[in-house]
């Protein structure tokens, strides 16, 4: 780390110290109580969260447009929040007992066989559920998987979130910028977890994502090209009576040259569309999917409400 300016450093310490100390005070909480004081907290933060909530309708409007009312926008966007924040927090707090998951899925399987191989994997997911217990399931299934990650800009809160998390996952964390560590871990055999959608103002590659042309990173099939490893989709959700899902997809095997790239990434966002469809509430809304001026957001194909 570069020699921070003191006022920086003084900064990121007092920061740091909040963190430790709502780390202390998250130990242990169990997942129904986290999911309650999010909401209660969250009607203390409204006004501090509008934008997020703008960016959430915004993006609803243009998936859904007059499919959806403005209140169910608005609640929407809302439980949309409230996921998000029970989705950073669930590596941190009670484990979910085992018996209150279930994995299926046709990719399942052949997952698991190809690790035991020792094959390289990529698990690409969304920012759709419970993200981070289906990470804790996976690294009691995979020998020590590697995530991708994005640092915090402190580097001592940093620290303390990533010894947090190992806590109650056995995961290596690659910082975004290392594709090389991301490689080797692939070359090894290893098991590598990304998030695939991610906005990218930087790629080129678009694809149809919820009926609209969409910027779409590059980088997860980008990985699989160079190191000849399979992409496999995967989401995790909640259900309404207190048990997850965790649903694998088939492997997508990598191709050569930009027209396989875009078209392995379609393959990612079309497997999602379904479960996006069936829980809108815990897909990650809030994120500027679709942005003016870099050619996304076209109507490619009409898409019916959201609704199981």
């Amino acid at each position: 780390m570069a020699q921070a300016p003191l006022q920086r450093k003084l900064r990121w310490q007092l920061e740091a110290l909040g963190v430790r100390l709502l780390l202390l005070a998250l130990r242990g909480r169990s997942h129904s109580s986290m999911s309650r004081g999010i909401a209660q907290a969250h009607r203390l933060a409204r006004p501090w969260l509008r934008r997020r909530h703008t960016t959430a309708i915004a993006n609803l409007t243009r998936v859904y447009g007059e499919q959806l009312s403005q209140g169910e926008r608005e609640a929407i966007a809302e439980q949309s929040i409230n996921s998000f924040f029970l989705s950073c927090l669930e590596s941190i707090i009670q484990p979910v007992d085992a018996c209150l998951i279930s994995a299926e899925g046709e990719g399942l399987d052949e997952l698991l066989r190809l690790h035991r191989q020792g094959q390289g994997v990529i698990v690409g997911s969304l920012h759709l559920g419970c993200w981070d217990l289906g990470l804790r399931w996976l690294s009691e299934q995979l020998d020590t998987p590697s995530v991708v990650y994005r640092p915090a800009r402190n580097p001592y809160s940093d620290e303390l979130l990533n010894r947090a998390r190992q806590a109650n996952s056995y995961c290596n964390w690659i910082p975004q910028a290392d594709a090389r560590s991301m490689l080797r871990c692939l070359h090894r055999g290893g098991s590598l977890v990304v998030m695939t959608d991610l906005y990218s103002r930087n790629s080129e590659v678009q694809v149809d994502f919820l009926g609209l042309s969409t910027n779409f990173v590059k980088g997860p099939a980008a990985l699989s090209q160079k190191s000849g490893c399979p992409l496999f989709p995967v989401a995790q959700v909640r259900e309404a009576n207190g048990r997850f899902r965790l649903i694998f997809g088939a492997p997508l095997w990598p191709g050569q040259g930009a027209a396989a790239l875009s078209d392995q990434l379609a393959a990612v966002a079309r497997w999602h569309e379904p479960l996006i469809q069936a829980y809108p509430e815990q897909y990650y809304w809030i994120n500027r999917r679709w942005r003016t001026g870099d050619g996304s957001g076209e109507r490619l194909r009409p898409i019916g409400p959201p609704g199981r």
